[in-house]
């Protein structure tokens, strides 16, 4: 299967946007930490403890999806190997 530049931009140039996205983002969190300041600062406590649930939940997801994959590419050869020792019910 062969990509073509219109589809998939060159590995330079999508390291170029990821640096322009983080640096977007950055500065969009930086202005809204500056507006809600007192708020911040009032609730560190609470927003700490939702970014590490946040991180678990995301890293539990991960582990799920990878196990996942895991046995589906297990109960694929499985399936492949006991599909390949049977004559096809088709005629031929």
């Amino acid at each position: 299967m062969a990509t073509s530049s219109r589809t998939t931009p060159p590995r330079p140039r999508a390291f170029g946007l990821a640096l322009l996205d983080a640096l977007t983002a950055g500065a969009a969190l930086g202005y809204l930490a500056h507006q809600y300041r007192e708020a911040l600062v009032a609730n560190s406590a609470a927003i700490g403890l939702a970014l590490l649930f946040a991180v678990g939940f995301g890293g539990a997801v991960r582990a799920a999806a990878r196990l996942l994959r895991q046995a589906n590419s297990r109960v694929d050869a499985i399936f492949a190997d006991e599909l390949r020792d049977k004559p096809s019910p088709w005629p031929r």
